[in-house]
């Protein structure tokens, strides 16, 4: 991969606001924003342990629909103590953010990162998604249904590779007022959600069959491709009854007379459609090419979401140091062509992503300059050797730009 392969930044702009001020959380740093949502994560110490604080975004603060969506989604997971579900510690305010969410931190990467950049093995899928059905099924046998589930709200820990659902409650944009970006953003929330009607767990059958056909597409456990048909019929009446009937399908298989029907039926809808497959391939690929876009999209606001991080990482302390990016953010650059790599095979990503990268390069390099000419001023101001005696001398009138000049003069002459 060109060692010129850089990601690029787009800051968030958000209202100015106040000081983040808790007694009880330590080191509060920004983790995650929602790009179409309404809330962003922070990371922070609570009694020497990391957690995840989920507060509303600074516009959404003060919104009582808001707050109470933020609050509904902690009344639900509070009543679930299951270890394929994250945990939901408290419900607190924090002055400069308000009503927070405080949740259990997860040391790991979601299922949809895993799967893009195919880290996982069939056998490590497998039992991911068993453990996803061992969780939805505790939700619903207490009344409780997730609504969003999406490989986005599956974490799998590092340490034993085991899945956590995270995001309990209605997805955050909203049904009636923004249903088109719903269903463009949003391919695994079963038909009824979009509709407006009532969910049940058959909702959380058909979302979990989306994921399998979005690790199918990948080529991977792509053998469980009849199960994403069940799970996905359009009607609900002709899905899988309970989550645990997935269970079982994805542990044991299917028995002899669902293998011989499905067999009849793959049969009567292949001579059916041979009319219609050079149109369905098309369809296929475009479908295919069309969330490559969506992964792609998602993949650098995550890289873009890091760039003040990164500024301050590689912050100019001395003049004495070369303004250029140092070498030490190679491992950077690696990381993330590593997670751009999946998207590297459609031309017009590869350039997008090329251009991109190298335009964070420039943003380091940039920032670098900045906090140059910031020490280059101040020590030229608090310079007393004859030199900088000497330029100074001649001031009448010490604007900042004249400065700047005469500290450029003085610098070149000391080195």
């Amino acid at each position: 991969m060109p060692e010129n392969i850089f990601s690029n930044f787009e800051q968030v702009n958000e209202p100015t606001e106040q000081k983040i001020v808790s007694k009880d959380y330590e080191n509060i740093k920004p983790f995650y924003a929602s790009t179409h949502g309404n809330s962003r994560l922070f990371t922070a110490s609570y009694n020497g342990k990391k957690v995840i604080i989920k507060a509303l975004k600074a516009e959404c603060a003060n919104d009582p629909k808001c707050r109470q969506n933020l609050k509904k989604e902690y009344e639900l997971t509070s009543e679930l103590e299951h270890k394929f579900i994250r945990k939901a510690i408290a419900f607190e305010t924090i002055q400069g953010l308000g009503d927070c969410l405080i949740l259990e931190f997860i040391d790991g990467k979601s299922l949809a990162e895993h799967v893009r950049v195919g880290t996982l093995n069939e056998k490590q899928i497998k039992s991911v998604l068993i453990d996803i059905c061992d969780g939805l099924n505790f939700m619903h046998q207490r009344g409780i249904i997730h609504c969003d589930l999406k490989p986005e709200n599956i974490m799998v820990t590092a340490n034993d590779c085991r899945a956590k659902i995270i995001d309990i409650g209605l997805p955050e944009t909203e049904y009636k007022t923004d249903r088109e970006l719903l269903i463009k953003e949003n391919e695994f929330i079963a038909p009824e959600l979009i509709k407006g009607e009532e969910c049940d767990p058959r909702s959380d059958v058909y979302s979990l069959g989306k994921i399998i056909e979005f690790i199918g597409e990948r080529n991977l456990l792509s053998q469980f491709s009849s199960v994403a048909t069940h799970c996905t019929q359009f009607s609900r009446e002709q899905r899988f009854d309970n989550i645990m009937e997935v269970k079982s399908v994805l542990t044991k298989g299917f028995s002899a007379i669902k293998i011989i029907l499905l067999v009849l039926v793959l049969a009567a809808l292949g001579i059916a459609g041979y009319l219609y497959i050079p149109k369905i391939i098309e369809k296929n690929k475009a479908e295919k090419a069309e969330r490559l876009a969506v992964d792609f999209s998602h993949e650098m606001d995550k890289i873009n979401a890091e760039t003040q991080q990164l500024c301050e990482k590689y912050k100019l302390v001395s003049l004495d140091e070369n303004i250029a990016v140092p070498e030490a953010w190679k491992e950077d650059s690696l990381r993330y062509c590593q997670q751009l790599t999946p998207f590297f095979g459609m031309e017009n990503l590869r350039q997008e992503a090329v251009t991109a990268l190298n335009n964070q390069k420039l943003s380091i390099e940039e920032s670098r300059q900045h906090d140059f000419d910031a020490l280059l001023m101040t020590e030229f101001r608090q310079a007393t050797d004859s030199i900088a005696a000497s330029l100074k001398a001649n001031v009448t009138e010490p604007s900042d730009s004249l400065m700047f000049v005469l500290a450029r003069q003085w610098y070149d002459k000391n080195h």
